[in-house]
């Protein structure tokens, strides 16, 4: 029955506004351990923290299994390793930036499991992603941003390295303003990769919520309506968790393959 004085669409809209300021509250950055708000001091443990950090173990625990008795043909959890390695080895090192993206691997490589893992690990209830925080994407962004300037100052100088923001042949007139625009496209980089990887992985999660949301005031207050609701949002859900799955993975591979290609631009920026 509506509160006295309230019209029935208010009503009705109240369970809504709870669900969704309860999903915002569970997918906002939480303080479990070491204080809260101003008065917190050091290293405080959120939620997000958390599960970055039992995503990093499970990364360890995955590769740990995998390289324990390695053999000339792998088996189980070292096969899927493998499979792992070699794509990102093969597919995004040397495929962009040829043989010599082999000695890159490493840095690649672990970008591209640690947010896979984290990706994967936020796609199971109760678990939340550790790449859905821009603390952690944009760490990561800024990272790259560092290691692909640096590779390519220590390639050519630092002088020669940024004279080659204006591509030769340039007339004079014009090279100033090319100069500006490539600067500042450098520095938007590290923002878009960071806000790309976390958009994606937070939207996701809203929508999952959203859904949840549906259902669960459904069975709460069980009306005709409901009975067409409540399978609708449980097929959007479960189609959801599919997409989210290939996100989880693409979202890893264009992170990397990115990060490669500023690597490889890097490498090359004296070739013109």
């Amino acid at each position: 029955m509506a509160a006295p004085g309230s019209t029935g669409a208010e009503a009705a809209a109240s369970p809504m506004a709870e669900g969704i300021d309860h999903l915002l509250h569970e997918l906002s950055v939480i303080p479990l351990s070491g204080g809260h708000g101003e008065a917190a001091a050091g290293f405080t443990l959120t939620n997000y923290t958390f599960w970055l950090i039992v995503a990093s173990a499970l990364l360890l625990v995955f590769f740990f299994l995998a390289s324990r008795k390695a053999r000339l043909v792998p088996e189980g959890i070292g096969n899927l390793a493998e499979a792992g390695v070699d794509f990102v080895r093969n597919g995004i090192c040397v495929d962009i930036m040829g043989p010599e993206g082999k000695k890159y691997f490493p840095f690649i490589g672990t970008i591209f499991f640690f947010v896979l893992f984290n990706n994967l690990l936020g796609n199971i209830p109760p678990a939340l992603p550790g790449t859905g925080t821009v603390g952690t994407t944009f760490v990561w962004a800024i990272i790259v941003f560092i290691v692909y300037n640096a590779i390519g100052v220590k390639k050519y100088g630092a002088v020669r390295y940024i004279k080659s923001f204006v591509p030769s042949g340039t007339p004079g007139w014009l090279s100033p303003l090319i100069f500006l625009l490539e600067i500042v496209s450098h520095l938007l980089r590290p923002v878009t990769l960071g806000m790309r990887l976390f958009a994606n992985m937070y939207a996701g999660h809203i929508m999952l919520g959203v859904f949840a949301v549906f259902m669960a005031i459904a069975i709460k207050e069980f009306t005709a309506v409901s009975v067409v609701v409540l399978p609708l949002s449980f097929i959007a859900q479960v189609a959801l968790r599919a997409f989210e799955l290939a996100i989880a993975v693409l979202q890893a591979y264009i992170f990397s393959i990115l990060t490669a290609v500023y690597i490889n631009g890097a490498l090359h920026a004296g070739d013109h």
